[in-house]
């Protein structure tokens, strides 16, 4: 009776390393979902009503959840929430330091983004968060070494390689900005931003693309767009001007901003 009642609780407790083992698989899961950008997926994984899960990981889920959707001020409140009760997390500290980032509230996400990238060095999302951080202080070297760590650590990364591009541009360094740019549009021929970056790089470098293979016409107004006021900031109003008239003889009917950079653009000219 002894024996079959050990075997019994031995048996349970086999019973219930599978399930939390099975759990932390879904978990995974649902992580792996959200990093990948299928939030539809994560969400339907984190609504199933069957499966119950630990509330501090449902609930660090959901606060993942809400910030790939840039609900960031709900999603911040969640984290700083858990923080209090795991503050050595540093799942945690990303988290609550790209919503603070996103909230505009730079020593928060400063001290939280530091201490994660502390916590966990191949988190290459922090790093690339530290790096934005560092360039809306105007520390380029400090961006700049946050940006290689994070691209050394996700190489094939369009986000990251695209938020390192945006800061060489910042810092007019054209032609290692128009690499990364080109490198992330490689790997996500769909990124928009990489491919507005790139246009805008382009012609800050000198270049004037004439953008003809764009079939779709407001596509086409748009990156015209861009490239005027590319031109702009670098002081060619002529050749801003020419762009934004383009723009406008491309889409009239859409393109009012079209319309008010050329306006700038003249007056500008006009002042010289």
């Amino acid at each position: 009776m002894r024996f079959a009642f050990i075997v019994m609780l031995a048996m349970l407790g086999v019973g219930q390393a599978l399930a939390a083992e099975a759990e932390q698989a879904y978990v995974a899961a649902i992580d792996r979902a959200l990093a990948g950008g299928r939030l539809l997926q994560a969400e339907t994984m984190l609504a199933r009503e069957d499966l119950q899960l630990a509330d501090p990981d449902r609930k660090r889920l959901t606060a993942s959840l809400l910030l790939a959707t840039h609900r960031d001020a709900e999603a911040r409140s969640i984290f700083e929430t858990l923080l209090r009760q795991a503050p050595n997390d540093c799942r945690l500290q990303f988290g609550a330091g790209l919503a603070a980032l996103r909230l505009g509230k730079a020593t928060d996400a400063t001290s939280l983004l530091m201490t994660a990238t502390s916590a966990c060095p191949d988190n290459a999302k922090a790093w690339d968060a530290m790096a934005v951080v560092e360039n809306k202080a105007g520390h380029w070297d400090g961006a700049l070494a946050a940006h290689y760590r994070a691209i050394a650590l996700a190489p094939d990364d369009a986000d990251i390689l695209n938020n390192t591009g945006v800061s060489l541009l910042e810092q007019k360094k054209f032609a290692q900005a128009i690499s990364l740019f080109k490198q992330a549009l490689q790997r996500d021929p769909a990124h928009q931003r990489a491919r507005n970056n790139l246009d805008i790089a382009r012609v800050a470098s000198g270049e004037q693309p004439s953008f003809d293979q764009e079939d779709n016409s407001r596509r086409r107004a748009e990156r015209l767009n861009n490239a005027g006021y590319a031109a702009l900031l670098s002081g060619q109003q002529g050749v801003a001007s020419r762009y934004f008239t383009q723009a406008i003889k491309t889409d009239p009917f859409r393109f009012e901003t079209a319309e008010a950079n050329l306006r700038s653009a003249n007056q500008d000219d006009d002042i010289k």
